[in-house]
């Protein structure tokens, strides 16, 4: 692996259902044996990319007590992250001192009105914390939110076919959905900094999207020669790879692969991934697929033994990040060596 795939996603949209077949094919391809593909046609202006780029640029310049001031807080998980705040506790490891990431952060998840009662089922529901005067940031965040949904939807439509599932399979259980965002600040490191940015680990979730940044320090591990090769993509496209739900969800046939990002050397890096949780409430376990549709199911054992709740994993997943707090379940553990 040199590089990850680059696949024209436009006509998922089509009415032709050979165009949409090829392209939901090179797709799953590109998850089954790498678990990263970078996507161009996928009808995210440039413009709206830029808008979003320099939002969170502002947003990471203002000062640090008004930061501050909003700071995330435990179980609910919104606002502001201080760089090096969190620490990847690892399974077994929780009375080891561990180097924290290097990064801030700004937590955003799905939005719900205060009084929705699904709030009383799972904290991680609620209103967003936002700065002040920061209309724009929020118009930003909102438009380009909305078009990962157009686009994480049309993916998992792609899935859906190329499984040979019902096309709404996937798309029903994402609403009211557990997807999140992260705005992300990586402050350029000293020559003699070799530390990371973001440690290896695997996403939890079930598709992340994320807008290359030109200063890369993108790495994602090959699965052969287990060397890390650097993401470098064109800039129209964007990154997408496969989360843990769905590599269970396929009983191992799509592959949740270690990725890290490296403390940038020439110039701050800024990022804001997008993370495709279902409702709370859904369980993914394997499914039962023919095996002339997925070929030999790589990890179906391991797979059963991880089946996953996405509220409690979820909830899980942030509290054991949390400072001095106790670690995941190492089942769940997204750091790896």
């Amino acid at each position: 692996m040199n590089n990850i795939p680059i696949i024209d996603i436009s006509n998922l949209e089509s009415s032709d259902a050979e165009k949409r077949k090829t392209v939901a094919d090179s797709l799953c391809r590109g998850f089954h044996e790498i678990g990263f593909v970078a996507v161009q046609g996928h009808g995210i202006s440039q413009s709206l990319l830029g808008e979003m780029r320099l939002q969170v640029m502002d947003l990471f310049n203002r000062p640090t007590e008004e930061k501050l001031g909003l700071t995330v807080q435990q179980y609910n998980y919104r606002g502001y992250v201080p760089n090096g705040f969190f620490t990847p506790n690892r399974a077994g490891e929780t009375n080891k001192q561990q180097a924290s990431d290097q990064y801030e952060a700004y937590k955003l998840h799905f939005e719900t009105e205060p009084d929705d009662p699904i709030r009383q089922q799972c904290s991680l529901y609620g209103p967003n914390k936002w700065p002040q005067k920061s209309q724009q940031l929020k118009n930003a965040v909102t438009r380009y939110w909305r078009e990962c949904d157009r686009v994480t939807q049309n993916l998992l439509g792609a899935i859906s076919d190329h499984l040979n599932l019902d096309k709404n399979y996937f798309q029903q259980v994402f609403e009211q959905p557990l997807t999140n965002m992260t705005l992300l600040h990586y402050p350029q490191a000293n020559s003699s900094n070799d530390s990371f940015g973001i440690h290896p680990h695997k996403d939890t979730d079930v598709l992340t999207i994320l807008a290359p940044d030109p200063v890369g320090g993108l790495y994602v591990r090959s699965r052969n020669s287990q060397e890390w090769i650097e993401v470098i993509v064109p800039d129209d496209a964007l990154i997408v790879n496969v989360g843990d739900m769905l590599e269970i969800w396929s009983a191992g046939y799509f592959v949740s692969t270690p990725h890290k990002v490296v403390s940038p050397q020439a110039a701050d890096r800024y990022s804001f991934p997008y993370f495709a949780v279902p409702r709370y409430d859904v369980v993914v376990e394997p499914l039962g697929f023919d095996e002339t549709v997925l070929g030999k199911r790589l990890t179906k054992q391991a797979a059963e033994e991880r089946s996953m709740h996405c509220g409690d994993v979820s909830q899980k997943i942030w509290q054991s990040n949390w400072p001095d707090s106790q670690a995941i379940d190492e089942r769940y553990d997204p750091y790896i060596n």
